[in-house]
């Protein structure tokens, strides 16, 4: 995975600009000397990534005979990492629909070779795309794609802080400077030189009136980007400074950056950069009555904003994200279809197997009628069979906590990872600036020394938290886990009840991230606490809940977007009892089923998806165990309510 780390995009000029031309020379060399093999589709790829941040042109001269040889040799990593390049560079450029075009191809191609460190590359860099272009919603939405995606599938590729810093470049560019600061600051933190998150972080505090602040950063970037020869990063450094100076009033200072900028060679392959420092000489100009310059620049302007946002390539960009929305449905399609043979093959077998049943079960039929002259001799054993029977019934009910159990190892177990994600994250946050403090103590800054101090408060708190959120998670499944002991205790059903709602809803949220529901509480807090044995009634509130969420998730693929999961938990005191209300929304229990579903081995679920026994078991420990009730209320694709009364 450490492979991610090392080239990952968004990171240009890792070397200074001598050592970069000596490489761009070396692989020269080699594509000369190279046969139309797979080693010189990465020759390619390479000299593409070479010119990525420099010239983005010349990169695309190199990407496009990558992707034709990757194409005739059908090597799908070449094809995947040209149309990368191709997407990086026309975005630079300024054709965002073909750019997005290739990012999207990209992202299906490195699903295809089910390479999670790439994938999260493509979905960060289509986000990128899109907010290259303006459309920050669609912007944030795919960058806390990449972000969630990784953080589960490719942690380390995360640990970069690139991520943070495309979230922060877009807030900032959205006028969100606060938020802009958090993610930045997260990001200048892992790359201390990188011009990507510097130089947003010199506009962020801009927007925020804190001008020497954002001097100071793009003073940082200036000197990098020089040494690097990004000017694309030098053209930015200058559009940021004139817009600084110009907000100070520093009128001739602000023309003198914006003319820098519009003098830089990058200029002709970074319009969207050309476009600020143009719109900000115009505007300079105008407000100083120079009618003939500022007529020049607003023409500029004027050619630029048509070439980058002309209603052909607004167009242009919606088909291709219309196309995306198709692609994932063929997806889900296919998937749905192999389920649909595996449920047709298994139909046939279960078949089989009930025929078979069958026959043995007349065959016992008649065995058992020559048997029941035999019957009034066992009547001695009725007591000792019995008793087996109880011990067989609280087997089953520990077997079926058990397999619910087994249910939500796999999905809470992600639901762990990610406070622990969060814990590691900020301790090492946490140790840097426990190391920038003793830097500010040396030089006797106490005052950033302090604020310094409780930034490392905060980060603390935030890995108490998530600290208490995985240690609730895993008491929560050992508090299930325990076998049943009988006796009963002093129980705050609330609590009980919340508990298992939260873990139930977890636990199907890490195995279907596609599934959302919204979660309605209301609890009495006068009902004080129950005698009850907690581990049995939590067992049949899992039971509960996992219906709910089963019935609600069937109705939202009838339905669509049309439809709203709902579930709701209600406790209160009715007639001296305690009462516990789950009610959902979904398809709802036909009523010839209503009257069967308390009966063991009855599921109203497809085949292979239910025991039959859950609700049964749930039935004997209210009613037998606890000596309350349990109830149905159901209509048909409307809702379902149980109700479970226990004594006080």
């Amino acid at each position: 995975m450490r492979k991610y780390l090392l080239i990952l995009p968004l990171l240009p000029f890792a070397m200074a600009a001598p050592a970069q031309n000596k490489l761009i020379d070396s692989v020269k060399q080699e594509l000369l000397k190279a046969r139309e093999d797979t080693h010189k589709v990465k020759l390619l790829i390479a000299q593409a990534q070479n010119y990525l941040w420099s010239y983005a042109d010349t990169a695309v001269m190199y990407a496009q005979p990558a992707m034709r040889l990757a194409q005739r040799l059908n090597y799908q990593w070449g094809i995947a990492h040209a149309q990368r390049n191709m997407a990086l560079a026309l975005n630079t450029l300024g054709y965002y629909p073909q750019a997005l075009n290739y990012a999207f191809k990209a992202l299906a191609s490195f699903e295809q070779l089910k390479d999670e460190g790439w994938t999260t590359d493509a979905l960060h860099n289509i986000g990128m795309i899109y907010g290259s272009q303006g459309d920050y919603t669609n912007g944030l939405k795919y960058l806390y794609k990449a972000l969630a995606y990784g953080q589960v599938h490719a942690p380390e590729v995360i640990q970069g802080g690139w991520l943070w810093g495309s979230l922060g470049w877009v807030y900032e560019k959205v006028g969100k400077p606060d938020s802009a600061v958090k993610y930045l600051q997260m990001s200048y933190k892992k790359q201390p030189r990188w011009t990507s998150a510097i130089i947003p972080l010199g506009n962020a505090y801009a927007q925020k009136g804190s001008y020497d602040r954002a001097m100071e950063y793009y003073r940082k970037a200036m000197p990098i980007a020089e040494r690097n020869y990004a000017q694309a990063d030098l053209l930015d450094v200058y559009n940021g400074m004139a817009n600084v100076y110009n907000r100070l009033g520093k009128t001739d200072s602000a023309v003198y950056y914006a003319r820098k900028a519009v003098q830089l060679d990058w200029a002709r392959v970074y319009p969207t950069g050309l476009l600020q420092a143009s719109t900000a000489l115009a505007k300079l100009y105008q407000a100083e009555n120079k009618t003939d310059s500022a007529l020049k620049y607003l023409n500029l302007t004027l050619a630029l904003k048509d070439s980058l946002f002309n209603q052909e390539k607004t167009r242009a960009v919606q088909n291709l994200a219309f196309q995306e929305q198709q692609r994932q449905q063929d997806v889900i399609a296919q998937q749905t279809r192999y389920r649909n043979r595996l449920r047709y093959s298994a139909v046939l077998g279960v078949s089989f197997t009930l025929l078979v049943i069958a026959l043995l079960l007349w065959r016992n039929i008649r065995h058992r009628q020559k048997a029941y002259a035999l019957l009034q001799q066992q009547k001695v054993k009725t007591d000792e069979a019995l008793q087996e029977l109880k011990a067989t019934q609280e087997q089953l009910i520990q077997r079926e906590k058990m397999a619910s159990l087994g249910e939500l190892t796999a999905g809470v177990a992600h639901e762990i990872q990610n406070p622990l994600n969060f814990v590691n994250n900020f301790s090492e946050v946490s140790k840097e600036l426990v190391e920038e403090i003793k830097q500010e103590i040396d030089k006797g800054n106490a005052a950033e020394a302090k604020a310094i101090a409780n930034n490392v408060v905060s980060n603390l708190d935030k890995v108490v938290h998530h600290g208490k959120r995985a240690d609730g998670i895993v008491k929560s499944m050992l508090q299930h886990s325990r076998v049943s002991t009988g006796e009963k205790q002093s129980t705050d059903i609330n609590v009980l009840c919340d508990e298992y709602l939260r873990l139930t809803y977890r636990g199907i949220r890490a195995k279907d991230k596609e599934f959302n529901a919204v979660l309605q509480t209301n609890y009495d807090s006068s009902i004080g606490k129950v005698n009850a044995v907690p581990q049995d009634i939590g067992s049949v509130l899992l039971n509960l809940f996992n219906n709910a969420f089963y019935a609600v998730n069937e109705k939202k693929k009838q339905l669509k977007e049309t439809y709203e999961p709902l579930v709701s938990v209600t406790t209160k005191k009715v007639d001296g009892k305690v009462e516990i209300c789950v009610k959902d929304n979904g398809t709802g229990i036909p009523q010839k089923a209503a009257d069967k579903i308390f009966q063991p081995f009855f599921t109203t679920k497809p085949t292979g998806e239910g025991t039959g026994l859950g609700l049964s078991l749930s039935y004997d420990i209210i009613t037998k165990g606890h000596s309350g009730e349990l109830k149905v209320n159901t209509l048909e694709g409307e809702y379902t309510e149980f109700k479970i009364l226990l004594r006080v």
